[in-house]
């Protein structure tokens, strides 16, 4: 009699800011999560959606500064929120009720300003992986 046992879902979480720092607070947090993630990491907007095609991610946490004349982090944000399955959070330094409300209409779940507090975020984001 063999027993067959069901492997853990994987998600895919898209991390992308052109800062190293922030990419790997960011990446400790996703790693601290009590679920199986690959993690993909992108510094502007046109590497970002080339990842998005290739690993097509459950969550991407995306700053909306982004370098270079390439891909806004709100384009981004506009175009990766299309596949229905993919949730998109804005982490930025900008927090202003406009901002907010620009990436909210450009699909985004949510907005977290930065800094922002580390359980805080991992408690949300194993939320939004479970939904």
């Amino acid at each position: 009699m063999s027993s067959e046992t069901e492997e853990p879902r994987r998600f895919n979480v898209l991390i992308v800011d052109d800062e190293a720092a922030t990419r790997a607070l960011l990446r400790a947090t996703v790693e601290g999560l009590s679920v199986l993630c690959r993690i993909f990491e992108a510094v502007d907007g046109d590497s970002a959606l080339e990842i998005a095609r290739r690993t097509r991610p459950d969550l991407v946490l995306l700053d909306i500064v982004l370098p270079g004349s390439g891909t806004s982090g709100v384009l981004v944000c506009q175009e990766l929120s299309k596949d229905r399955r993919t949730k998109v959070v804005i982490v930025s330094g900008r927090a202003a009720d406009s901002v907010i409300r620009v990436c909210l209409y450009a699909g985004a779940i949510e907005h977290i300003a930065k800094p922002f507090s580390v359980p805080e975020l991992r408690a949300k984001m194993e939320q939004w992986l479970s939904l």
